[in-house]
């Protein structure tokens, strides 16, 4: 051997490619196969993400990480079952009245639109009114039926998801044991990690978890100032089941872009079917505009920023993708999800700014 060869540097070995694929395809796969069990899980992981930073001033205080996890989680349940007791009879409620009012609301609808598709059916030719008085009618039914099988889907389905034993009672104790040794699962992951890998690795789970943490903590508050300001403001001018729709745009609003269009669908609509007069419509207009103006410039950008970095469109696009492939808990994860992929090309994109692949120019090899 040569003087001085030992002090070359030695490349480090790379693992093989089946090292990484083959954990991902079981994980993938396990995910699959325990699809139905996963969700109290789930529920259980996500409160315990949200619990953690209380937890952990609690631990730094002095208190024993096993009875911070109890208090926050004690307390955290109660206000949420307090929630279900005052509000859920009240919603449920309001759901099935709007339901055996949807007939009274298209007929109302049925006979404003009437009149002006017989005017409109003088100008379009090979059109009469008949026709178009029997197309209104047969929608009118098929939007009845729709709207009923739907919105009584979502009641029984909410408060089936809501008294379920699974969620009432596991997803707690998940939440509990998942709260109690979070700092040790955190330790168990990083122990595994490439030595050479772990900085960066390291680095961009930091920013993944400020992400996540800035979206899904600053998300809620949104929400729930939206859903308070919503429900107020619409039920103060009037118009029927605005508790029950300011609380549906509060939950909402977890979903940005496509949670806005879908609030302010259900405000016009709602609003045109029961006033009369277009001043009841325009203050129902104004309520939505109102809790718009507050998030864009108040909520928004001091409890969320910018930390997801997602243009509106991707956004649109990974909730549907979400929905389809995973529905509700699809939907549920969908940002974060495409924030944290985001993060990772964004990072995939920085390293391949360093090869020489990219570097190279038309005269090199």
């Amino acid at each position: 051997m040569k003087k001085g060869a030992s002090s070359l540097p030695v490349p480090a070995a790379r693992p093989p490619w089946w090292v990484w694929t083959i954990p991902v395809l079981v994980f993938f796969l396990l995910l699959w196969v325990f699809s139905g069990v996963l969700p109290p899980f789930l529920i259980g992981m996500l409160i315990a993400y949200l619990l953690d930073p209380p937890v952990r001033r609690l631990n730094d205080a002095g208190v024993p990480r096993v009875a911070s996890a109890a208090v926050v989680l004690l307390l955290f349940v109660a206000i949420v079952a307090l929630a279900i007791l005052f509000l859920g009879p009240l919603l449920q409620t309001q759901a099935k009245e709007l339901i055996d009012s949807l007939p009274d609301m298209l007929e109302r609808a049925r006979n404003y639109l009437l009149p002006r598709l017989e005017k409109l059916s003088q100008v379009i030719p090979g059109v009469s009114a008949d026709q178009m008085r029997a197309a209104l009618a047969q929608r009118s039914v098929e939007s009845v039926d729709l709207a009923g099988t739907l919105l009584g889907r979502v009641v029984q389905g909410g408060m089936a998801f809501v008294s379920s034993l699974a969620f009432a009672v596991f997803t707690p104790v998940i939440a509990f044991y998942l709260l109690r040794d979070w700092p040790k699962m955190l330790h168990a992951i990083d122990s595994v990690l490439p030595r050479r890998l772990a900085p960066a690795i390291r680095r961009e789970a930091r920013a993944v978890d400020n992400m996540i943490a800035g979206f899904v903590r600053g998300q809620a508050m949104v929400c729930l100032c939206l859903g308070t300001f919503y429900a107020t403001g619409l039920h103060l001018i009037g118009l029927e089941y605005g508790m029950l729709l300011g609380i549906v745009m509060g939950v909402l609003a977890f979903i940005p872009t496509i949670g806005t269009m879908i609030g302010a669908f259900m405000v016009l609509a709602l609003s045109l079917l029961q006033f009369s007069s277009l001043s009841d419509v325009a203050l129902a207009v104004l309520v939505f505009l109102g809790a718009q103006t507050l998030d864009g410039y108040l909520l928004t950008p001091n409890l969320v920023g910018s930390r997801v970095g997602l243009h509106p469109v991707w956004i649109i696009f990974s909730v549907l993708a979400g929905a389809y492939l995973f529905g509700f808990f699809g939907v549920l994860f969908a940002v974060p999800v495409a924030g944290t992929i985001a993060i990772l090309l964004r990072s995939a994109v920085r390293v391949y700014h360093e090869t020489p692949y990219y570097k190279a120019t038309d005269g090199e090899a």
